[in-house]
């Protein structure tokens, strides 16, 4: 019989667990990318604090969620309850993604950063640099562009090995690097500010006028904000874990979106004062090193000083992929608890090692399968980040969408559901029953999200999953070139629906096997 979870997680350890999750390699990378693309540095400051309103108003749905179910798994429970027929295809579609497409993705992006910048703490170079963008990566040499992938790879299995060890281990390298990740970007912001107020630093802003007019260039942007962002709903996936959720997951949700909020402002506000606009705004490289960019111009090109910190974000961006590797091997042992897998897969999957506790199996399944997303990212395009980045985000977002419709539908049926007792029943039915009846509107009591936020949410959901696919190119007299380049901006986005696809096979075959294991 399993033991009951510990619950440890109080107001003050959920924060800072939603915020290790939530501050990744996004930081460290996109911001110059959104800058290149919609120019003006106010624009950028706004679409950060709108990404950070947006997070709010996701986890403030989330909350609601998490206080009805009081459980673990995340939109796989939410999803279920919302829409249990047919035979809980949305949540199963859910699942698949998370495990095939979502965290694989998100995790490839992040060990593609974390590579890009232990290259620029080994060369002092952008290995960028040294090959054309337009190139795909089969026509590229070896070295820089496949001894990167290799790096990442090599990181990858450094993680994965020490989470097969021990739990214990794992848990203090990963609060280790927590830690650095805190301070890394705590100073960074402080440098910003510090920058801001000398005369040199003025001179982007005095570029704030200066605005990108191609709305599809605002709507790219704004997805890689909103893959810095990710991770606000960290928390509804360990609710067993915590000390009376009603009181503590607001609070927690809440006060971790605002600090990170506060911290991407002026991390981004850092960047602007330091990172000159002329290297920005140079189309030949994708400014994803901007930290190393900063740490370079704030110190003036020492060579020592600039390796030291480039490190630290090195070591901030692994702590990321390592909270993305821990949390990934434990969704694969609930879907095969679950029985999502093929039934020889799903007992192996599942087995935790007997000495070590740890879930070997599925961290090295999870292992093969980033290492294959990696390479085959790379080798047909060098901006694999981007690719990876984007492609999860999206696909994450369309089961945002889908769990504030749930939330909706819940609410609705709750609501029916009480109307239709009180209607039905005589007034002494109705006092024999009122625990029954009250307990739905007790669990309102304790927290309901404002309906119009809930909606907003839903709304912003739907834009971001129909905006994608506004692209607009700049064509040369070639149309084959300019159908190309429509093509792979869309990419990322046919890859989400393609995952979906696929995913809608396997619970076609998981609904038949069920029917005929009823039969």
């Amino acid at each position: 019989m399993p033991q009951p979870k510990v619950k440890i997680l109080g107001v003050v350890y959920g924060i800072g667990m939603n915020i290790n999750n939530i501050i990744g390699s996004g930081i460290v990378t996109v911001p110059g990318i959104i800058w290149n693309s919609v120019q003006s540095p106010t624009v950028v400051l706004i679409l950060w604090v709108i990404g950070g309103l947006v997070s709010m108003l996701g986890s403030l749905s989330y909350v609601e969620l998490g206080v009805k179910h009081k459980i673990s798994g995340g939109e796989t429970k939410y999803l279920q309850t919302a829409f249990p027929n047919p035979k809980y295809c949305i949540s199963y579609l859910f699942s698949f993604m998370c495990i095939t497409a979502i965290k694989p993705a998100i995790t490839s992006a992040v060990l593609q950063s974390a590579a890009q910048y232990f290259w620029y703490t080994i060369k002092e170079d952008q290995y960028k640099y040294e090959i054309k963008y337009e190139k795909i990566g089969w026509t590229l040499p070896f070295s820089p562009f496949w001894t990167i992938k290799l790096i990442a790879i090599a990181i990858l299995f450094v993680i994965t090995a020490y989470h097969m060890i021990n739990n214990r281990l794992a848990n203090m390298i990963n609060q280790s690097l927590a830690i650095i990740k805190l301070i890394t970007y705590t100073m960074i912001a402080i440098a910003g500010l510090f920058q801001l107020s000398t005369d040199t630093s003025r001179n982007n802003w005095q570029y704030s006028k200066s605005v990108n007019t191609d709305f599809t260039a605002y709507s790219s942007a704004f997805l890689l904000v909103m893959f810095s962002y990710n991770g606000w709903n960290t928390l509804n996936y360990s609710l067993d874990e915590f000390k009376k959720v009603e009181k503590k997951l607001l609070f927690s949700n809440s006060i971790s979106v605002l600090i990170v909020t506060v911290l991407y402002f002026f991390v981004n506000v850092a960047y602007i004062s330091v990172v000159t606009q002329e290297y920005v705004f140079n189309h030949e490289n994708e400014n994803e090193v901007i930290g190393a960019i900063f740490f370079n111009n704030l110190f003036n090109d020492r060579k020592s000083i600039v390796r030291i910190f480039t490190f630290l974000i090195v070591l901030s961006v692994i702590g990321t992929a390592a909270s993305n590797i821990w949390s990934g091997s434990r969704v694969i042992v609930a879907a095969a608890e679950s029985d999502y897998f093929l039934s020889r897969y799903s007992r192996k999957l599942s087995t935790l090692h007997e000495s070590r506790d740890t879930p070997i199996n599925a961290l090295l399944a999870q292992f093969i399968w980033c290492s294959m997303f990696i390479l085959m990212g790379s080798s047909f395009t060098i901006t694999s980040f981007q690719f990876y980045s984007k492609f999860s985000i999206y696909s994450g977002w369309i089961f945002y969408f889908a769990t504030g419709i749930g939330l909706l539908v819940i609410r609705n049926r709750e609501n029916k559901k009480l109307q239709k007792n009180k209607m039905d029943k005589s007034d002494s039915e109705l006092d024999l029953n009122h625990d029954e009846n009250s307990e739905t509107s007790e669990v309102n009591k304790l927290y309901t999200a404002p309906l119009s936020l809930v909606w907003l949410f839903v709304l912003v959901g739907l834009f971001i999953i129909i905006s994608a696919f506004i692209v607009q190119v700049h064509c040369s007299s070639d149309p084959h070139d300019c159908k190309k380049d429509r093509i792979h901006k869309m990419t990322p986005f046919l890859f989400s629906y393609a995952f979906l696809f696929a995913a809608l096979t396997f619970w076609y075959y998981y609904w038949w096997k069920s029917k005929k294991n009823e039969a």
